[in-house]
């Protein structure tokens, strides 16, 4: 939790005399600046950006990351935008340092809670706040009192409006942080033990007489080259502080490789924009499947067919540009993207991906690839909620071990393959809401999915069962015992015997029917979700990332539940009341008939 008092002495002392702190030998120069000159737009050529943003800084966990990573979370931090009004993120931090009396009265912090607004006495229309609007006259800060209550308050008895409170004051830390140089630690302090590295505003408390005269000199040329806007001389004082890097910092500096992958991976942002062919994959793919059922009369497809083709060379791109996405930031971090919320989730994504390119090889009627395309889609779209941070961030202790890659991503796995035959199964209800006498192409096509189903679902049960022995074999290894009844692990048996009961409807006469298996499937991946997001923020344990404190169950899954409950209800009697022949019974589709 941040210390907001801290947080207000920094702006305290940024409003008293912010333009002067870091450039002792240039307080002339700034001075005139900040009184007479504006901040250009986006200031920096292609070039130059390229080689600022290449320059390394320590975050406070001290991760070493370029400047353009840095400069890319700060914006979205402040601001809640990738680009504020169109800047570049690179050039909007370093026009904060620049010219902060004139950032000190822009509408930047990003204030997006109504009843926030109301505390703090801004408009219901307001979106974004000066940093100098939070103090009043007598150089308070406005919202100390409100967060002396919020943080007294504890987390699970927090409101809404408490927890966005907090969260502006953390934007408010992080703005005054860049704007005091404290974020831009890209000098290293020689001799230091821990290899910490400081920013310019640390200059003075940090360094030995000699040091500080040399790096003064070398921000300097840079600061004067942000201050005039001149690009050879940005681009010179960048070089200075890249060859001091090396000099003083070279035992930390991450490889040539890694940097251009972290580059890389900004630049591109592959998690994003991965979900546009996902998309476009369901899109074709299920109007490919439709048209099968309705045309075809189920018959699978060959690549020769364009709308086919051309589904499936979407879908296939999307699956490799997620791996490469992937491998980028596996490179940039160092270790198996598989570490925190938001790392599970793309990898759970790119194994719904490969299952479903998997599947849809065997099968080729569109609906795998287009159903784990869908499902893709929203699991990125998931990853991308406030909830989940994608920043990169150093692995702790414990899962500093091989384990991390055998066991969750075994784990993870399972929860993609048993999310794809969730979706499965939904079509299986879906398509018997149509189920009417004479249909028999739309019987054919539940008899395939059926099949595909239960492949999908034994393959999930499996990975399941393993992942969950690993995890045993690792808590050993990590904490002395194979089995202590933590949330995690007990959720994580409950699920394998959830899905065991739903895999043994087959071995039941009265249940041995693909409505029946699917409902079991699709309304089963509530377990899965327990154990996934449950656990994680609703329950304290040694898995939890949230420690047990949530603020209660969102209204949103009451409705899913519901939704769900009637789709399996409305298939039910449908599936009931109707027979796939009119002078017939209702015809009971045996999975043993059909699993082969």
């Amino acid at each position: 939790m941040r210390n907001h008092f801290k947080i207000t002495l920094l702006a305290f002392a940024a409003l008293l005399g912010a333009a002067d702190w870091h450039v002792p030998h240039a307080q002339q120069r700034q001075s005139a600046h900040h009184h007479t000159a504006l901040p250009r737009k986006n200031f920096l050529s292609e070039p130059t950006r390229k080689v600022v943003g290449m320059l390394m800084v320590q975050d406070l966990q001290g991760r070493m990351k370029p400047f353009d990573t840095l400069s890319r979370e700060t914006v979205m931090k402040i601001a809640k935008s990738k680009r504020f009004n169109g800047w570049e993120p690179v050039d909007f931090y370093l026009s904060i340092m620049a010219y902060p009396h004139y950032w000190l009265e822009q509408e930047v912090i990003a204030v997006r809670n109504a009843k926030v607004k109301e505390m703090i006495g801004i408009p219901e229309t307001t979106t974004h706040i000066k940093p100098s609007y939070l103090f009043d006259e007598a150089d308070r800060y406005r919202l100390s009192g409100l967060l002396e209550e919020a943080h007294r308050t504890p987390n699970n008895k927090r409101t809404k409006a408490q927890r966005k409170l907090i969260s502006l004051d953390e934007r408010v830390n992080v703005f005054f942080m860049a704007l005091r140089g404290l974020s831009w630690r890209a000098f290293p302090l020689p001799g230091d033990e821990n290899d910490r590295w400081i920013g310019p505003g640390e200059f003075d408390n940090e360094l030995a007489e000699d040091i500080k005269t040399e790096y003064q000199e070398v921000f300097d040329i840079f600061h004067h080259g942000l201050l005039d806007t001149r690009g050879d001389e940005i681009l010179r004082g960048s070089q200075a502080i890249d060859a001091l890097q090396r000099k003083y910092g070279a035992d930390v500096i991450p490889s040539e490789i890694v940097r251009k992958a972290e580059m890389q991976l900004n630049r591109l942002q592959p998690f994003t924009w991965t979900t546009v062919p996902y998309l476009a994959a369901f899109v074709l793919l299920i109007a490919a499947y439709g048209w099968g059922i309705a045309r075809r009369r189920g018959d699978r497809y060959s690549l020769r067919h364009p709308l086919y083709a051309v589904g499936s060379l979407v879908y296939a791109g999307a699956v490799l540009y997620h791996l490469y996405g992937y491998v980028l930031r596996w490179i940039a971090g160092g270790h198996a993207p598989l570490s925190n919320g938001y790392e599970s989730l793309i990898f759970i994504g790119l194994m719904t991906g490969v299952a479903g390119l998997w599947y849809e090889a065997r099968d080729r009627h569109g609906v795998m690839a287009a159903l784990a395309g869908l499902l893709t889609t929203v699991i990125l779209a998931v990853s991308t909620l406030p909830t989940f941070d994608p920043a990169i961030s150093p692995l702790v202790p414990v899962l500093a071990s091989a384990w991390l890659i055998i066991h969750v991503t075994v784990i993870t796995a399972s929860y993609g393959f048993l999310g794809l035959a969730a979706l499965v199964a939904m079509a299986i209800i879906v398509l018997h809401l149509f189920k009417a006498s004479g249909r028999r192409a739309l019987l054919m096509a539940i008899l395939e999915l059926h099949k595909l189903h239960w492949a999908v679902l034994v393959t999930g049960l499996a990975f399941l069962s393993v992942g969950t022995f690993l995890g045993g074999v690792w808590a050993n290894e990590s904490w002395g015992r194979y089995w202590g009844w933590d949330p995690k692990e007990t959720w994580a048996l409950v699920s394998i015997l959830v899905y065991a009961f739903v895999v043994h409807f087959r071995f039941v006469s009265a249940l041995n029917r693909p409505i029946h298996i699917a409902a079991g499937s699709f309304l089963a991946i509530w377990s899965i979700g327990m154990t996934y997001f449950g656990v994680n923020y609703f329950l304290s344990g040694l898995h939890s990332y949230a420690q047990g404190d949530a603020p209660g169950v969102p209204g949103w899954v009451y409705v899913m539940a519901f939704v769900m409950i009637s789709l399996v209800l409305a298939a039910y009697f449908a599936d009931r009341s109707t027979s796939w022949e009119d002078s017939q019974p209702p015809v009971k589709i045996r999975a043993r008939a059909t699993i082969r």
